[in-house]
Parts: structure tokens; C-alpha cells; sequence
């Protein structure tokens, strides 16, 4: 006979029902993404990866200048790639600055280089030749510094165009400088913009130094058809004409050939001993073959002799091995 249970009974079945079911939906969650739709992400993996290996090589080699230019080492690091709204942008910037506002060539668009004002003031005091104190309070940079700063920022635009020839040939140059951020607008303030943020330390010291791009213009180059393919693909193979000027560029690459006449071994003291009109005995025949040496490595053996009352060397045979191939 089947027993019935009594509501205490049925009670603890349902909660031990209800404890289980939890226990499962703990051990697999849903998968949510957050997604904004006021501020979608446009920048892609792909070329957020390329934008990266544009600037590291940028930020390694303006380092390098800075640090001869201004006598001490200067470390340049990529900080971060951000996607924001130009409005965004600008209220980050705090008021007197050291804006440059730039232009690009081929595509044509504006872009704008941000530094701290007292970056730029302690770079003006060494080029001067002074010990470079840093400076505490920020203020706009004069007329002179400006001049001064022009050849340096002059050479971080030759820096970043040369760095984005792996995507394509540009051309940049500086159209105005502006200290307060309200005078500076390239897009609209909801247009979406990538902003390179870069960190150099001087003797401790760190300091943000920032690009913004607008988002338009990087898009419309990054995402040609060309920068896809090679994106996905890699480089491809050499065409017949490019295989062709590969192999007459390297005909025409010198090379250093030379002659081994002989060599011998001495001591110390026979050579600190040598005089004027001593004969060293050299381990060579004057009838053995010498050797003939391609860049310091030895691609032939030959005779020496004299051609036209010159000296000369007369290739007898060529040296194979796994090194001379």
C-alpha cells in the first residue's frame, strides 16, 4: 500500500527540488556581453593590432632622438588606443596646454598632437643647454618656445609618417599651435575619434603625450582593400617586375674582395723588437694558391701576378662547401 506523505514531507521534497535546480543554473551561467550602444567599439581587433605596431615603432624611434637631442635617456612607451567622442577628448584636456593641431596629406584630414606644457618647457631649457629643472606649475609656452618646439614637433611628424608607410605614403605637416582646448576643432564634437596615449619618462619623471586621429580617416585607410588583404594574407609573393628590380639592385651591390698573401705567428717581444728593414718570413709558397676573400669569407682560390704593370690576382678555382654555396 503506498504511503502518503504529509505536508512537512512534501515540503522538504520540493525544497531539495528548488535547491538542485539553482545548483545547476550556478554551474552554467549565460554568457552576457555588454554592449553600448551610445559609444559602439568601431575599431576592430585587426586593426587595433596594426595601429599598435604603427606606434610602438614610432615610439622607439623618436625616443631614440629625444634622447640624443636632449643629452639623457628618454623612455617612450605606448600607453593605450582609445575609440571616444571628440567631445570626450577635449574635456580631457586641461587648460594651458601644448596643442598642435596637424595635417595629413593623401588622404587629406586634421589631427591633433597633445603634450604637457611643462614637457615642452623643460625640452626648450635643454636644448638651451640648461640642467632641465622640472617645472611645477603649468603655463601657456611663449613665442620663442614655440619656435624652439616647432623643429621638435617638426621631426615626430617625419617620425609618424615614416612609420605608417607599412599602410600607406603621407605626408604630414603643423598648421597652428593653440594652449586652450576650446580653439581646437577638427571633426564634431560626436564624431568618434582614436586617441594614442604615450607615456615619457625623463629622470623619473612621467608625462602624457597624446595623438588623436579621426576615427574616418583612420577607418577609411586601415580599411581599403590593399591593408585588408595584407592584414589577412600577409604579404603576397613578388610580382616578375619587383623579382627583377630585386636582382638588379643586387648586382649592382659592392662587395669587398681581397687577397690573403700569407700569414705567419710571432711573439710579443718579436714584434715589440721589430726595426726598420727586418724581413718577416711569412708560412706561404710564392707558388701555393691563395686565398680570395668575398666580405671576409673565403670564396676562391688564386694566383698573384702582375697585369698592365699592376699587381693582380688570377682566379684558379672557387671554394664549395655548405658556408660557399
Amino acid at each position: 500500500m503506498a504511503k502518503i506523505l504529509s505536508q512537512e514531507e512534501i515540503d522538504a521534497l520540493l525544497a531539495n527540488v528548488s535547491s538542485e535546480t539553482s545548483f545547476e543554473e550556478e554551474k552554467q551561467p549565460q554568457k552576457i556581453t555588454v554592449y553600448d550602444f551610445k559609444h559602439p567599439n568601431l575599431v576592430s581587433k585587426e586593426q587595433l593590432r596594426l595601429m599598435e605596431t604603427i606606434h610602438e615603432g614610432f615610439a622607439r624611434n623618436y625616443s631614440v632622438y629625444l634622447s640624443a637631442q636632449l643629452r639623457m635617456i628618454v623612455e617612450m612607451n605606448l600607453l593605450a588606443i582609445d575609440q571616444i567622442m571628440y567631445s570626450e577628448f577635449v574635456m580631457s584636456i586641461a587648460p594651458p596646454s601644448c596643442i598642435y593641431v596637424c595635417k595629413m596629406e593623401e588622404p587629406a584630414s586634421p589631427f591633433v598632437l597633445e603634450m604637457n606644457p611643462q614637457l615642452a618647457i623643460f625640452m626648450v631649457e635643454r636644448l638651451f643647454g640648461g640642467p632641465g629643472s622640472p617645472v611645477n606649475e603649468a603655463r601657456p609656452i611663449s613665442v620663442i618656445e614655440q619656435k624652439v618646439m616647432k623643429r621638435v614637433v617638426s621631426r615626430l611628424l617625419e617620425e609618424v609618417t615614416k612609420n605608417w608607410e607599412i599602410v600607406t605614403n603621407l605626408e604630414a605637416s603643423i598648421e597652428r599651435y593653440e594652449s586652450n582646448p576650446e580653439f581646437v576643432q577638427i571633426v564634431p564634437s560626436s564624431e568618434p575619434v582614436v586617441v594614442v596615449s604615450f607615456e615619457i619618462k625623463i629622470h623619473g619623471h612621467s608625462t602624457l603625450m597624446n595623438i588623436c586621429y579621426p576615427y574616418m580617416w583612420v577607418s577609411g585607410i586601415i580599411s581599403s582593400p590593399d591593408v585588408q588583404d595584407r592584414i589577412l594574407f600577409g604579404n603576397k609573393e613578388a610580382t616578375p617586375d619587383e623579382k627583377e628590380i630585386i636582382e638588379e639592385n643586387l648586382r649592382q651591390t659592392p662587395l669587398n674582395l681581397s687577397v690573403l698573401l700569407g700569414k705567419t705567428h710571432i711573439t710579443i717581444k718579436e714584434f715589440l723588437d721589430l726595426q726598420k728593414g727586418d724581413v718577416i718570413q711569412l708560412e706561404n709558397r710564392t707558388d701555393n694558391l691563395l686565398p680570395i676573400l668575398v666580405n671576409n669569407k673565403h670564396a676562391f682560390d688564386g694566383v698573384v701576378g702582375l697585369r698592365k704593370k699592376r699587381l693582380a690576382v688570377r682566379i684558379d678555382s672557387i671554394v664549395k662547401g655548405e658556408n660557399n654555396e
